[in-house]
């Protein structure tokens, strides 16, 4: 396609009289490899008016215009385009300097004049970093970050490293005594670890994980708070569980995600390969790949249906991504991740966002992203946040 028509796409787009099939060979087209970093400039100029100053020159421009493109072509291809609305270009053109593409939730403004956001004090609100707490079996108590490298402690037969975020069990041989250690992440915080078997464990925000030091018997058991990621290493003859309030994940080896949140709704296992058996009370049910389990405190069962895998291990990539998903869900994460406390004014029930950020970007440009939307408005004073919708006058 050439550049002309795709400039007549851009107007059809403005115009709010682009089809679903042009709308889709538009995102296609901007996505294009092919096209060079100054016809990307040139649409950018065409959609905004101007290309948004990032502070980048030459390939690392191209490069971030290619990906913010790459982004908005793959989100654009998983919505229902028959649920687009005009988006206001001022709004799009800030969630593009923002560092954030937000998707399917589409305003049209009908002329009305745009309510001032609502101010945001200039502090900063850093994203978290790989930080932990490792307590020993009597009780000490280490700080982890990705500074702190080297041989940290000996447990038993077993010695303790940690290097560049992860921390790593190195069985000398079987102890007499089991000796457990718990990891512990703030608000803020996030690490690694490998266990005695080989098993790696990722933790997210505001989460836990108690252990035993190296494993003997005929078992493998670990329990954990807030959400964890696995990779459990295969030994048929050692089953490997993991207890979360009142569930059991028993599993051989595979790989899967369990997020149990305190302030969470649910309880929810996600399996990325191979199987694993929930337990809770009488019930079990078994997972096969791509599936998740959903326990909630009132119910004796677990509702099972298909993952979305991008969204779920967003955190273990580096992202936030939501996809039609509640405000208040979203600053619950946000609140774990960037250590912020949050309130809410008015009614947040239907506000209901769709976007990808990575999460190494400073909270005001997320915030900034989502107020793009037209949908809500945030005021910042220190780490506290007041969350409001969007008002118009």
């Amino acid at each position: 396609m050439t550049i002309p028509e795709i400039k007549r796409l851009l107007d059809k787009y403005k115009r709010n009289e682009i089809s679903d099939e042009e709308y889709l060979q538009l995102m296609q087209e901007v996505a294009d490899d092919a096209h060079t970093s100054a016809i990307k400039a040139d649409i950018m100029e065409t959609l905004y008016g101007k290309v948004p100053d990032m502070g980048l020159e030459g390939d690392e421009a191209a490069a971030m215009l290619s990906d913010i493109f790459q982004t908005g072509a793959a989100d654009a291809r998983r919505l229902r385009v028959a649920r687009r609305r005009r988006l206001v270009y001022s709004s799009l053109a800030a969630a593009v300097i923002g560092g954030m593409i937000v998707t399917g939730v589409y305003v049209s403004q009908s002329g009305k004049k745009a309510a001032p956001v609502l101010a945001v004090h200039a502090k900063a609100l850093l994203p978290g970093s790989d930080k932990a707490m490792l307590t020993l079996a009597d009780g000490t108590v280490i700080p982890l970050d990705s500074a702190n490298n080297g041989a940290l402690a000996k447990q038993g037969n077993t010695q303790i490293m940690n290097r560049n975020g992860a921390l790593s069990y190195n069985s000398g041989g079987q102890s007499s005594e089991v000796m457990y250690n718990t990891v512990a992440t703030p608000h803020g915080g996030q690490y690694q670890l490998t266990l005695a078997d080989g098993s790696r464990v990722w933790l997210n925000a505001a989460s836990s994980i108690r252990f035993p030091t190296a494993f003997t018997g005929r078992g493998r058991e670990v329990e954990i708070t807030g959400e964890a990621y696995f990779e459990v290493a295969q030994q048929a003859d050692m089953p490997f569980r993991v207890k979360v309030h009142n569930v059991e994940v028993n599993v051989l080896g595979t790989s899967f995600n369990i997020m149990a949140y305190q302030d969470e709704q649910f309880i929810k296992t996600t399996l990325v390969d191979g199987a694993v058996q929930l337990k809770h009370g009488d019930n079990a049910s078994v997972l096969k790949p791509g599936l998740q389990a959903s326990l909630s405190a009132k119910d004796d069962h677990f509702k099972i249906g298909q993952a979305d895998m991008e969204e779920t291990l967003a955190w273990k990539e580096g992202k936030f991504r939501f996809r039609n998903t509640n405000i208040r869900t979203i600053m619950r994460q946000l609140s774990r991740w960037y250590d912020i406390e949050v309130s809410y004014e008015g009614d947040m029930s239907d506000i209901d966002l769709t976007g990808v950020i990575s999460r190494r970007e400073e909270a005001g440009k997320l915030l900034k992203a989502l107020e793009a939307t037209q949908r809500v408005q945030f005021a910042v004073n220190g780490n506290n946040v007041t969350v409001k919708p969007w008002e118009q006058q």
